[in-house]
């Protein structure tokens, strides 16, 4: 628990580090690094990390889209997200070809979950950095409140778990969760949304702050959190690890440590895009 403790602290001073960098180059990079990272996770798991033409093409995207993201404002996001299907499209044909040209080495089966897993990693860390820049005023504020969702979630979860759990959630994927944690999860989680919101609103002048708008996205985004949890957990079930990695000590790897917060960047996103919860007055 201690060395989970350090490590939980360690990773929040990096990414805090990193948001004070974030009107820099230096705030895509990083996320663009951690980006690589995860996809060589999912592809190491699934046991394809080896194969270059598989392979190279994943770091290529996880690199290049969380970096492009530096140069996003309101007005042309959707381009980049456009550029981003494009880019995956002609992946999956890329993925499809190699299957066919391998003879029956590479099955279907396993370009396919190359496919939906690096497309859902990279898509994720590409939001997380979109996200930051989505909004000159607020995008700092959006960026915070995917942390500010996740990991509450996370913590209060296993708080509330712990103390009260009688009934298992979905045990064959993640033995050790609750239907009281999960409950306790999102319950805190839209709390810390209301207060999060109040933070806002003393810290920016002619701030309008949407409080049913964030309470109603600490719910959504709990249950999103929790389900990118289960995602990652199903995954390394399906082949038989433990952890994704050894890089966090007392958590494991990237995919370990980032699961949940990557399934609450990409949903923020499109919530932000369409129901912004914070507005200028």
């Amino acid at each position: 628990m201690k060395k989970r403790v350090i490590t939980s602290v360690a990773v929040l001073l990096g990414m805090l580090l990193l948001a004070l960098l974030s009107n820099y180059i230096v705030y895509p990079i990083g996320i663009a690094i951690l980006a690589i990272g995860a996809v060589f996770e999912i592809l190491r798991v699934i046991g394809v990390h080896k194969k270059l033409l598989i392979s190279l093409p994943a770091y290529i995207i996880a690199c290049v889209f969380p970096i492009c993201a530096f140069f996003v404002t309101s007005q042309n996001v959707t381009g980049l997200l456009l550029l981003f299907a494009a880019a995956m499209f002609v992946y999956l044909l890329w993925l499809l070809g190699v299957s066919v040209f391998s003879r029956g080495s590479i099955a279907f089966s396993r370009v396919s979950e190359v496919f939906a897993t690096v497309t859902y990693v990279a898509y994720a860390f590409t939001s997380l950095s979109i996200i930051r820049y989505l909004d000159e005023i607020f995008g700092m504020y959006f960026l915070v409140l995917v942390f500010a969702i996740a990991w509450p979630t996370d913590i209060f979860a296993f708080a509330v778990g712990t103390l009260f759990g009688k009934h298992k959630l979905i045990p064959e994927v993640s033995p050790k969760k609750s239907v009281e944690g999960a409950i306790g999860g999102v319950v805190f989680s839209a709390i810390f949304c209301l207060l999060y919101g109040l933070v806002v609103d003393l810290l920016i002048p002619n701030v309008k702050v949407e409080y049913l708008t964030l309470f109603i996205f600490g719910l959504v985004l709990s249950v999103v959190s929790q389900l990118g949890d289960l995602i990652a957990s199903l995954i390394k079930r399906e082949y038989g690890v433990k952890d994704y990695g050894r890089i966090f000590p007392g958590h494991g790897g990237i995919m370990d440590r980032f699961d949940s917060v990557l399934a609450v960047a990409t949903v923020l996103l499109i919530l932000c895009l369409a129901f912004p919860p914070f507005a200028i007055v």
